[in-house]
């Protein structure tokens, strides 16, 4: 993880120059949300540049590997969750956003459990799939299998392609052959009998508490006991402060698009072409 109260001295340093405290905690916190989701979009674009170099046969071998390296980078991102009939806990937290986009659950402790069913049902229920909601911290899918034969689903994201599927006598959804439909927060499983599924995804980057490392929903936030708004010095309050969800070696990148977005707010050239140039360098 990335210290946060050491990219805000950082990005506070590189900002003042003749002027003094205009980097407040709350300019610092509303950018470094956005900078560390543009790092970690990044890192799938880094993934396809690696994979070309990979294919062209210049990549390094072993250690050395560019598509190593990033695999090992995202691999801190791929969470784990089982869902199976209604009651039963999961491998790891199942929390998720309700109807009016709040957090159900959390991660704090990773022994949190809540059911994020929306139906389940058996072969001998009735027709409707087995259906459940994307965790909150999704962000893209791997892939799914069913829970209890480990057999893979084929994942459709075009709900026109899934009606015809369905309606074909030749590719209708077995269990040896399962489908599943991914909509808004929701899947639906195909056919009805499956009712339950194992599902590997990339999670979105969360916060991470200072003194233990956890990963907890939220972002990253610089909270500061005491601020001087003559000198800009401030005194951070260690137990709010939580730190940015990204391996330690992204710490340039983490600064060099908060400067981005900081040079833009102040509209000062220097500022932000220090931010592209550290961005462009990596």
């Amino acid at each position: 993880m990335i210290d946060v109260t050491r990219v805000f001295n950082v990005v506070r340093d590189l900002c003042n120059k003749d002027q003094k405290g205009f980097v407040t905690p709350n300019v610092f916190n509303s950018f470094a949300r956005v900078a560390q989701q543009a790092v970690y979009n990044e890192m799938f674009k880094e993934l396809m540049l690696a994979s070309t170099i990979r294919s062209s046969g210049k990549d390094g071998g072993r250690d050395k590997s560019a598509y190593k390296m990033v695999e090992e980078d995202l691999s801190t991102y791929i969470q784990h969750v089982n869902v199976g009939v209604s009651g039963e806990e999961f491998d790891t937290v199942g929390y998720y956003l309700d109807d009016n986009g709040v957090v159900v659950g959390g991660i704090s402790n990773n022994d949190a459990y809540t059911d994020i069913l929306v139906s389940s049902y058996g072969a001998d229920d009735g027709d409707e799939p087995f259906s459940f909601r994307r965790p909150a911290d999704f962000g893209r899918s791997i892939s799914m299998c069913v829970l209890a034969t480990n057999t893979s689903i084929e994942i459709i994201h075009d709900s026109e392609k899934l009606s015809r599927i369905l309606n074909s006598n030749l590719s209708s959804p077995t269990l040896d052959f399962p489908v599943a439909l991914e909509m808004t927060g929701v899947y639906q499983v195909f056919p009805a009998e499956v009712d339950g599924v194992s599902l590997r995804y990339y999670r979105q980057p969360q916060s991470r508490v200072i003194d233990t490392g956890l990963i907890e929903v939220g972002y990253p936030t610089y909270a500061a006991l005491t601020l001087n708004e003559q000198t800009g010095f401030t005194v951070p309050n260690l137990f709010d402060c939580r730190n940015f969800d990204m391996p330690a070696h992204y710490i340039n990148e983490v600064i060099s698009e908060i400067c981005k977005m900081i040079g833009v707010r102040l509209r000062d050239e220097v500022l932000s072409a220090y931010g592209v140039q550290q961005t462009q360098a990596e």
